[in-house]
């Protein structure tokens, strides 16, 4: 059972959910992310080699204001595969990929900074809502730029949930933290194995840190562990566990093969270059 006592917004960031009240810090966080790096990440993506329209962009569908609200509405109400469903019929109507991701997508994922700032979804609906827009722009072939092949003069984190969480609230409040010490931070909000490997390799990292929200989770966290270390740009990456699932819990993250177990963001930022340091 989780202790009852008050806790610091550091601990916060690493287990709780909260409200979007105008003055909590948390929901300025969650603004912070949307508007700082996932809007920005979504149009710098391009399509991979092969795609369709890889090489000429063809903006003939022009979305109407509506048109984008609309379709953020039912990425936060809908299913995947709702979601899948109207953009395949755009796709059958001859709408071509760029301009839904241009026009639609993109526009769409700054509408939920909208709603959020507005209060009219909470960070779970937005959540639901960017995960929906990821998914669909890695089904019409776009793929984020690749960031930094080699480690740079500023040290870089991806932030990420172990799948099957979805915490992007503690992960941007999280991010926080990192960004007020120095560190460049990508938070990755794909939800798959293969999401995060994609991410692992495609630039270069000199930390991951993965949150887990569910003790359930913490049994294919070495396999995960393992094949991120693999995967990645970064030979020697560490790997800095965080989340509920640690809370009150004897696990080691040898026994992970982890670098780290952190329940306090601070701590977390502290430890984090202690083993980029060494």
């Amino acid at each position: 059972m989780l202790n009852s006592a008050p806790r610091s917004l550091a601990q916060r960031a690493f287990i709780e959910p909260f409200s979007n009240e105008a003055d909590d810090p948390c929901a300025a966080s969650l603004r912070s992310l949307i508007e700082s790096q996932i809007i920005p990440r979504l149009l710098e993506a391009h399509p991979h080699e092969g795609a369709a329209n890889s090489q000429d962009f063809n903006l003939a569908y022009q979305p109407t204001e509506a048109d984008v609200a609309a379709f953020a509405e039912l990425c936060v109400s809908q299913g995947p595969d709702e979601v899948l469903e109207f953009i395949e019929k755009l796709l059958l109507d001859n709408v071509d990929n760029d301009s839904i991701f241009l026009n639609l997508i993109a526009p769409a994922a700054r509408h939920l900074g909208l709603m959020w700032e507005n209060e009219r979804a909470d960070f779970t609906q937005v959540t639901m809502g960017l995960l929906r827009m990821h998914q669909i722009t890695h089904r019409i072939g776009y793929e984020y730029q690749s960031g930094p092949q080699k480690a740079g003069p500023s040290k870089r984190v991806m932030l990420a949930s172990a799948p099957g969480s979805q915490h992007i609230l503690g992960l941007a409040m999280v991010s926080e933290f990192f960004r007020k010490d120095g560190w460049q931070v990508i938070v990755e909000i794909g939800s798959t194995v293969s999401e995060l490997h994609n991410a692992a390799k495609n630039e270069w990292f000199d930390l991951i840190g993965l949150s887990v929200s569910l003790t359930e989770q913490v049994e294919s966290l070495p396999a995960l562990i393992a094949s991120l270390k693999q995967k990645s740009r970064n030979p020697n990456i560490p790997v800095l566990l965080g989340g509920p699932a640690f809370f009150a819990s004897n696990i080691t993250a040898e026994s992970l093969g982890a670098s780290g177990i952190t329940t306090d963001a601070l701590e977390g930022v502290q430890l984090a270059s202690l083993l980029v340091d060494a």
